[in-house]
């Protein structure tokens, strides 16, 4: 009995066909693979660590953040990621571009409940300017933060370098810091091993208040080579007496002042310091001024201040070495004929 042959035709006929199918279903597969693979690559989470050492986790490398201090702002407007801001404390002005979003209010009454509204990915809290309570408070409610401290020079350029990474623009950001690197080590090299000068810088004045060790101010005051006579105490920002100032008498006393340093502001300045004559700062009326946000925040533009008062002390200097060198000069009565 002879075995059928039209099965084993039809299969002959029909295996070429079936290992092009295999083929493209192993293709696809392959295909569908890799491109889970990828899509599971950009919607993993990255980690970031901020500057109290905790790591933070997003989902998005263009995360919508919401900065609750002036200074966080500009430090992330300067990192590149002003896009990724949707919202600002209510003292935010800078860039201008800022003053167009939205506010949620500023210290110490941020609304939690406005922030929960918008949903965002970030919150930038500055950990020693924002309320402990309202950092805890988001924090319990499950949104994320980033904490930043910046107190020198150091932590401004990894202030700007950590944000960069945080929204995605470590490009900018390092650009932002080698610029300000290089401008650093300008006015270092230029200023800071020049003659010193004594410095009391005023905070407040009710109570008296200056800046102490471990202050960017304090570093600013020493990149101008100029000494800060609170330099040695380790608040951050140490009540004084005026006594404890007559007794360590500055050649320069520096203020702050939203106008800068103007013909107004000195002379503001000497008013109200002149009733402490026997301080040397105002008998030579060596009083200044510098605008407070070009030196209380320390961001980039704070080198815009430092430039300022290395001028300043500068300018004392200069005037120092006039005074010695006309009280070095032989009365011309004592001058020997030629």
């Amino acid at each position: 009995m002879k075995t059928p042959l039209a099965p084993y035709k039809t299969l002959k006929n029909r295996l070429p066909r079936l290992m092009l199918v295999l083929a493209m279903v192993l293709a696809n597969a392959v295909a569908l693979a890799c491109s889970t693979a990828r899509a599971s690559e950009s919607d993993s989470q990255y980690c970031v660590t901020d500057m109290s050492d905790r790591t933070v986790c997003l989902d998005t490398r263009s995360p919508g953040i919401i900065s609750l201090s002036p200074g966080s702002t500009e430090l992330l407007f300067a990192a590149g990621a002003g896009d990724r801001v949707i919202a600002v404390d209510q003292h935010s002005d800078f860039p201008e571009a800022v003053k167009q979003l939205p506010n949620v209010g500023g210290y110490p009454n941020v609304s939690v409940e406005a922030i929960v509204a918008m949903k965002p990915d970030l919150v930038v809290v500055w950990t020693t300017g924002n309320s402990q309570k309202v950092i805890e408070q988001l924090e319990s409610l499950g949104i994320r933060t980033f904490h930043i401290d910046v107190v020198d020079f150091t932590g401004i350029k990894r202030a700007i370098r950590s944000l960069g990474q945080v929204a995605g623009t470590e490009k900018t950001a390092e650009q932002v810091v080698g610029d300000f690197t290089a401008r650093l080590h300008t006015l270092h090299s230029q200023y800071a091993r020049r003659e010193p000068v004594s410095v009391f810088f005023e905070i407040w004045r009710s109570p008296l208040m200056t800046v102490g060790n471990g202050l960017v101010i304090d570093d600013v005051i020493s990149l101008c080579g100029g000494r800060n006579i609170y330099g040695d105490v380790s608040e951050r920002i140490p009540k004084i007496g005026i006594e404890s100032l007559i007794t360590r008498d500055p050649q320069v006393i520096i203020g702050s002042d939203p106008q800068g340093d103007t013909p107004q502001t000195r002379k503001e300045l000497l008013g109200y310091w002149s009733q402490w004559q026997n301080l040397q700062a105002v008998q030579h009326q060596q009083l200044f001024s510098v605008p407070s946000d070009l030196i209380a925040r320390p961001t980039p533009r704070i080198l815009d201040g430092a430039e300022m008062i290395c001028h300043q002390l500068q300018a004392v200097r200069a005037k120092a070495s006039h005074t010695e060198r006309v009280a070095a000069q032989i009365p011309i009565h004592q001058e020997s004929p030629l």
